[in-house]
């Protein structure tokens, strides 16, 4: 716990969690927010830097797409039906703006720390992870695999502790602006 923030992490080991239990997990743990932290390799492309990706039907473009598409063929557990999910996006009405400030205060506060960004930040896609109705989320990709300059960044403790004092900088910022916002919504 720093700053008043707990982190819930659903495993202590390096295995695949489900997308679904990472969700469950979030929910037991009475959490306010779901951040997922990624640092992926594209077979195919050249991306470098750190992008938010935020939830939407279909990706914007096609690195997006390919890597949603590649979290979901890891995930079988998805289940569809049509009373859930237009129960869910009437939840997501809610959760979605809380979303977009959250993604938001990510890229400002990783760009205000000299933090190499994607070429474009701020993305959205169709990632499985963010698809909880109830729970702002939002997927932070730190950087790719695939590009030796991001290897390189990942790979420095100056650069991971800088990252992590971003991160911390942004729940911050985004907690302030959202409680004052549900006091809003509540007068």
């Amino acid at each position: 716990c720093a700053a008043g923030i707990a982190v819930v992490i659903p495993a202590e080991e390096d295995v695949f969690v489900p997308l679904e239990t990472r969700i469950s997990v979030a929910r037991a743990a009475g959490a306010d927010l779901f951040l997922s932290i990624h640092a992926d390799a594209l077979q195919e492309g050249e991306a470098t830097g750190a992008t938010v990706y935020t939830l939407a039907e279909e990706a914007e473009d096609e690195a997006g797409a390919r890597l949603a598409e590649r979290h979901d063929r890891a995930d079988l557990t998805r289940h569809d039906d049509e009373v859930a999910g237009v129960l869910m996006d009437l939840a997501r009405t809610e959760t979605q703006p809380r979303s977009e400030r959250l993604a938001e205060a990510m890229k400002i506060a990783i760009g205000a720390a000299d933090i190499k960004m994607h070429r474009q930040p701020r993305q959205s896609g169709a990632f499985s992870v963010l698809k909880a109705p109830d729970i702002p989320s939002v997927l932070l990709e730190i950087g790719f695999l695939s590009s030796a300059a991001d290897r390189k960044r990942l790979a420095d403790p100056e650069w991971r502790a800088r990252t992590q004092r971003a991160i911390l900088s942004a729940l911050q910022a985004w907690a302030i602006a959202d409680a004052a916002e549900a006091r809003l919504i509540r007068q």
